[in-house]
């Protein structure tokens, strides 16, 4: 099994592309729709997406949190702004 990588470091690895803000699509939505009437949920219970999580926490649609025993992925309000848009 590969080792998880930091966030941050697919970020940079990721950094060199034109910053420029994505379109809000069906991956998206499918990992926001996971956290739409719940809490907090473990990084566990989210599909291992690194490059759609880091999307998701730079546009502010989700946050993290770090415990003692892992990640946490929640829906921001801007996150709940994206869902409820027409397709």
């Amino acid at each position: 099994m590969e080792a998880e990588h930091p966030l941050e470091t697919i970020g940079q690895d990721i950094g060199h592309q034109e910053r420029r803000r994505p379109f809000f699509n069906q991956h998206h939505r499918q990992m926001l729709d996971l956290l739409r009437d719940r809490d907090w949920v473990s990084s566990l219970k989210l599909a291992d997406h690194p490059g759609t999580k880091l999307v998701l926490l730079r546009n502010g649609w989700m946050e993290r949190r770090s415990t003692g025993e892992g990640l946490e992925y929640r829906l921001t309000e801007a996150g709940l702004t994206e869902l409820s848009r027409p397709r």
